[in-house]
């Protein structure tokens, strides 16, 4: 990673996502890789340089934005809950202050991170962006349980620039989460194909 990325500090590098076990699309699959493409590409140069502006702001208090982006989730969808299973045997009333839900918003943000700091390397951005769509399609995510977190992510996108807050950079990250949620519905029907045979 160069020296410059706005990520790299010495004394704070932030959480780190987990590898993913599960395997990705086959990118070998030219098919697969041109669907992938196709959908990544809606993402413009603008908006590229928007998160790369943008995000280290948001990352900056990653825990505390994580932990307002899933209240905001969990408080409009309370029963999205039972997708993880750490999270099954939590009471409503306790998830927020738990353990599970402050490392799981750590995670969630430093996938975030992942994607922002290859957005200018076509290969790398394919391969995160499969393996967060793969890792989802485990536990049967759909594209509404990524679109339905825009009310978390606008929340979050106030608290970290307030007055500052412009249509482009909302419009940019919407877009964003729509290309993801795209990426799980191009992920499930190569699972269901592959299942097929």
């Amino acid at each position: 990673m160069p020296s410059t990325c706005p990520f790299k500090q010495n004394d704070s590098p932030g959480p780190t996502s987990p590898p993913v076990q599960s395997p990705i699309f086959d990118l070998n699959n030219p098919d697969a890789k041109l669907k992938m493409r196709q959908e990544m590409d809606r993402i413009s140069q603008r908006q590229k340089h928007i998160f790369k502006e943008t995000f280290p702001v948001v990352f900056k208090d990653y825990r505390r934005n994580g932990l307002v982006l899933f209240a905001k989730y969990f408080s409009e969808f309370p029963h999205y809950k039972n997708i993880w299973p750490q999270f099954r045997t939590l009471q409503d009333s306790a998830l927020l202050a738990s353990n599970e839900l402050a490392n799981h918003c750590s995670v969630y943000m430093a996938g975030l991170k992942e994607i922002v700091e290859v957005m200018d390397d076509e290969e790398k951005l394919t391969y995160f962006m499969a393996r967060i769509a793969r890792s989802h399609v485990k536990w049967n995510i759909n594209k509404y349980h990524i679109t339905n977190m825009l009310e978390g992510v606008d929340a979050v996108l106030k608290r970290s620039f307030e007055e500052k807050l412009t249509d482009e950079i909302v419009n940019a990250y919407h877009t964003l989460y729509d290309v993801i949620g795209n990426l799980l519905d191009i992920q499930k029907k190569l699972v269901i194909v592959k299942r097929h045979f």
